[in-house]
């Protein structure tokens, strides 16, 4: 899989990707443009920086975005007919952040699947804001959006799930949860003999990546990535 590392970006860099690819973005406070004219997966690990991101997408496609402490704007256009979506969106937050995404329904037949996965781990802020945008001539759309934070401390984060429809011919739908694990959850999990400090760690774990379509090398690297920042 090619993988791409930027580090240190104060600027624009384009990225016209042609196979499935892995970018890492480390300290920066740039923008980063996707095209997508290939149906690929890509995957992109943000950590500790402002970044806005652009996604051209042209045909059926899937990408998983994994951000520590960052705050991103990101704005997907879906240009084309009969382009099957999917987004998945997960974070690990201890400062105030935003999260903002735009998605843009420019063609027709279009169906997209849009998930977001926060969990704030002190007293902070942490705001999605999710933006489902369907224009008047765009007709046969089927629209998701799914969007949970977990609060480990004191509840100081919110969602905003909104979706801006100009037409009729849509199936829309979204879910918003800000809360905790179940406390049934993590009993069952220490009456196998689990501490509570361990099981707390597999839910976080599970949570982060259990809404994306990732390979074991990007599993791994999200892993390694919870295990050396949120302890």
């Amino acid at each position: 899989m090619n993988k791409i590392f930027i580090e240190e970006l104060t600027s624009e860099k384009d990225l016209y990707l042609e196979e499935s690819t892995i970018v890492i973005v480390k300290s920066s406070d740039c923008k980063l443009n996707y095209f997508i004219k290939d149906e690929i997966n890509i995957f992109t690990l943000i950590m500790s920086s402002s970044v806005k991101v652009s996604c051209m997408v042209e045909c059926n496609s899937i990408f998983n975005m994994f951000s520590v402490n960052s705050s991103l704007s990101v704005n997907i256009d879906l240009l084309n007919d009969d382009i099957n979506y999917r987004y998945a969106y997960s974070t690990i937050n201890k400062d105030n952040n935003d999260y903002e995404i735009n998605i843009n329904h420019l063609g027709n037949n279009i169906i997209s699947n849009i998930t977001n996965h926060g969990i704030n781990t002190e007293d902070n802020k942490l705001l999605f804001v999710i933006n489902t945008i369907v224009p008047k001539n765009s007709l046969n759309i089927t629209t998701n959006q799914d969007s949970k934070i977990i609060a480990l401390k004191d509840n100081n984060a919110s969602i905003k799930p909104n979706l801006l429809i100009d037409n009729d011919d849509i199936e829309a739908n979204h879910a918003a949860y800000i809360g905790r694990f179940k406390e049934e959850e993590l009993f069952y999990l220490m009456t196998r003999g689990i501490k509570k400090e361990d099981a707390v760690d597999l839910m976080i774990k599970s949570f982060l990546i259990g809404n994306m379509e990732i390979n074991l090398e990007e599993k791994e690297l999200i892993l390694d990535t919870i295990n050396a920042y949120w302890r």
